[in-house]
């Protein structure tokens, strides 16, 4: 763990200063490459068959580019909901998950079309799911279910002198806010190359259910330093006052996150596809 967070400081370094954003291609990228680095070569192999020989990073980001065809999917799983107090996952998200990982489970009774279908839900939504943009937080204990945080408002991002959505900040700016120059595998090697089998062990340990729970708690942090960052003042170009601002050193806290998610992420990725393919 220790080596891991030497590897982030190291990353962190130029992130407030930076102008483009691109979190979605490059992020799914990197989860789905570090997931293939820990594939074994039974499990490689198996999986590519079904995807016409190709690798899943080819693929990681095939539904964002299909969203027309499967808009299903969007309201089905693109937010995951948890209970602040408990974490307990809320809603359709989770059933989704649980039902793509079954019927991965059961691959060799699938048609062709629908388990590449299927594989592509996978690796796509399975690292929507680590991100903490993807998160919302509710609060059950009235008598009604009120939403505590999500990730649908805006910001005023200081390095760009502009208003972003939350979500899009998450969503299609961490990566290259970080590190503007690097493709996937420059991120996959920078986050994977020099981590230990202890954490390795750690982080895949449990269910999917538990890794996403994980995920939740991680989000409630990433809210609090939101919360606790200052609104606009002296801003000539912002009209509305009440926007939190988002400086360079609040993205180097989220870059931290951001970093691990993505390894953990992939991680676990091949934990399941190893468990499912590699037999």
């Amino acid at each position: 763990m220790k080596r891991l967070i030497i590897t982030l400081t190291a990353i962190l370094t130029i992130a407030a200063t930076t102008e483009s954003f691109a979190w979605g291609r490059d992020g799914h990228a990197t989860i789905a490459y570090i997931a293939e680095r820990h594939l074994t070569p039974k499990a490689k192999e198996n999986i590519e068959k079904c995807i016409d020989g190709r690798s899943i990073v080819y693929y990681a980001s095939w539904l964002d580019n299909h969203r027309a065809e499967h808009k299903s999917w969007g309201r089905l799983s693109h937010v995951c909901h948890y209970d602040i107090h408990s974490f307990e996952a809320i809603g359709r998200p989770h059933q989704y998950m649980k039902s793509t990982i079954n019927k991965l489970k059961n691959y060799r009774e699938l048609p062709d079309s629908a388990l590449k279908v299927t594989i592509y839900h996978f690796v796509h939504s399975f690292g929507d799911y680590h991100c903490p943009g993807h998160v919302a937080l509710y609060d059950r204990t009235g008598e009604k279910t009120k939403r505590v945080h999500t990730s649908s408002y805006d910001c005023y991002l200081a390095t760009k002198k502009s208003r972003w959505n939350y979500h899009k900040l998450w969503d299609a700016g961490i990566i290259q806010i970080l590190h503007p120059d690097w493709g996937y595998m420059d991120w996959g090697h920078a986050l994977d190359s020099s981590i230990s089998q202890e954490y390795i062990d750690r982080v895949t340990a449990g269910t999917w259910e538990d890794w996403l729970q994980d995920v939740a708690k991680t989000t409630h942090t990433v809210y609090n330093i939101f919360n606790r960052v200052p609104k606009v003042e002296n801003e000539k170009d912002v009209s509305d006052k009440e926007l939190s601002v988002v400086s360079g050193q609040t993205l180097n806290e989220y870059g931290e996150y951001a970093a691990e998610q993505l390894l953990n992420a992939g991680l676990r990725m091949a934990k399941i596809i190893n468990e499912i393919f590699g037999e």
